[in-house]
C-alpha cells in the first residue's frame, strides 16, 4: 500500500505516513493526518482557519471559497444519493407501505435539488442511474399531487376537515430522521416533510439527538451508491436481509433478478436481469429517491494532482485513489 498507518487517536485523527517500498514508487507527500470533523459546518471554518487542507463541503459553502485565491473547489461528480429510507420492519410501513406511491409522487425532487444542494447534482428516480445498467424507462415518479391523491383515494383513504389524508380514522402521519451534523440531509427532511405536509401528510422533520434508532425509526433520510459494478451496491443494500438492507425491504422479484444478475458474466443477461430489478423496484419502492449529489472538496491551492475526472462514491469516497501522484507546492 503506498502509505502505513502510524496512530490513531479515536475520534481525532488518523495518521499515515508514505511506504518507501510500495511496488509502484514512494509517494510525494511524506505524511498524511486524517482529521475526524463530524459536522459540516466545523470542517468549512477549519479549512479558512488553516487547521485542514483539504475537506469536503456543502453546496451552500462553495461561496466561503470560490473565490478566496488560497483554494481550489472541485466538482466532482458521484454515485452518491439521497432520499427516504422507509423502516418496513416498523408496523407503521408494514401496514401502509402500499402508500409509498403517492408518498414519492408528492415529492418535488427538483425544489429540493435547488434549495438544499444549489443543483450541484441531478434528479434521482433510482439506485443505477450513473451505472452502465440504468434502466431510465422505470417510472420516475415525477412530482404529481393529482396521481398522489389517486393512489390515496384506491388505497381508500379519505382526507379531513383539515385537508389530511387518514386511513382508517387516523392521518398518515410519519417523522423523518436526520443524521446529527450532517447539514444537507437535515436541510432535506425539512424540505420534504414540509412539501408533504403541503400534499396533506401529516409530516415531521427530526434530528435525534443520540443517533438514529435504526430498528425503531420510522423512516430516515438515507444516502448510498457505489461507482463500481452493479452487485456492490444492489444485492447488499436490497436483497432480503442481507449486510446493508437497512430498511427491512423484502422483495422476491427484486432478489430473484439480483440473484440472476450475478450469477452470469454476460452483460446482455445482466442488462435483462438489472433492468427487471429496477422495474420490481420502482413498482414496490424500498425509498423515496431525491438526487443524486455533487462531492465538492475545498483544497489548498498549494496541493496540485487531485484527479477532477473520477466518479467517486457515498460520501464522496474515492477522490484519494491517485494519492502517490499528489504534490504540495514548496513542500
Amino acid at each position: 500500500r503506498p502509505y502505513k498507518f502510524v496512530s490513531w487517536d479515536a475520534g481525532q485523527t488518523i495518521t499515515m505516513e508514505k511506504n518507501e517500498e510500495y511496488f509502484a514508487g514512494a509517494a510525494n507527500i511524506d505524511t498524511i493526518v486524517f482529521k475526524i470533523v463530524t459536522d459540516d459546518n466545523a470542517k468549512a471554518m477549519q479549512l479558512l482557519s488553516g487547521e485542514l487542507d483539504l475537506a469536503q463541503i456543502t453546496p451552500k459553502e462553495e461561496s466561503l471559497f470560490a473565490d478566496n485565491d488560497e483554494f481550489k473547489v472541485y466538482d466532482m461528480t458521484t454515485s452518491d444519493y439521497r432520499g427516504i429510507l422507509y423502516n418496513f420492519n416498523n408496523e407503521y410501513w408494514q401496514e401502509n407501505a402500499d402508500l409509498i406511491p403517492a408518498i414519492n409522487y408528492a415529492i418535488d425532487r427538483k425544489a429540493i435539488l435547488d434549495a438544499v444542494l444549489l443543483d450541484k447534482g441531478e434528479v434521482a428516480y433510482g439506485p443505477l442511474q450513473r451505472n452502465k445498467y440504468n434502466n431510465e424507462n422505470v417510472e420516475h415518479y415525477d412530482y404529481n399531487l393529482e396521481k398522489s391523491a389517486e393512489i390515496f383515494e384506491a388505497a381508500g383513504c379519505t382526507q379531513d376537515a383539515d385537508g389530511y389524508w387518514c386511513r382508517n380514522g387516523e392521518r398518515i402521519s410519519f417523522t423523518i430522521n436526520a443524521t446529527l451534523g450532517d447539514q444537507v440531509r437535515i436541510d432535506m427532511a425539512q424540505i420534504a416533510a414540509q412539501q408533504l405536509r403541503e400534499a396533506g401528510l401529516d409530516v415531521k422533520a427530526d434530528v435525534p439527538a443520540g443517533g438514529i434508532d435504526w430498528a425503531g425509526q420510522e423512516c430516515c433520510i438515507i444516502g448510498w451508491g457505489s461507482p463500481f459494478d452493479a452487485d456492490d451496491h444492489t444485492y447488499k443494500v436490497f436483497g432480503t436481509d442481507k449486510g446493508a438492507n437497512y430498511s427491512g425491504y423484502s422483495n422476491a422479484l427484486v432478489d430473484e433478478y439480483l440473484t440472476q444478475a450475478r450469477q452470469t458474466e454476460d452483460e446482455n443477461e445482466r442488462k435483462e436481469a438489472y433492468a427487471k430489478f429496477q422495474e420490481a423496484l420502482a413498482e414496490t419502492p424500498a425509498y423515496t429517491f431525491f438526487c443524486y449529489i455533487d462531492a465538492l472538496y475545498a483544497a489548498e491551492n498549494t496541493i496540485q494532482g487531485i484527479d477532477e475526472d473520477t466518479v467517486l462514491g457515498h460520501h464522496g469516497v474515492g477522490i484519494f485513489w491517485n494519492i502517490c501522484d499528489w504534490t504540495i507546492e514548496n513542500q
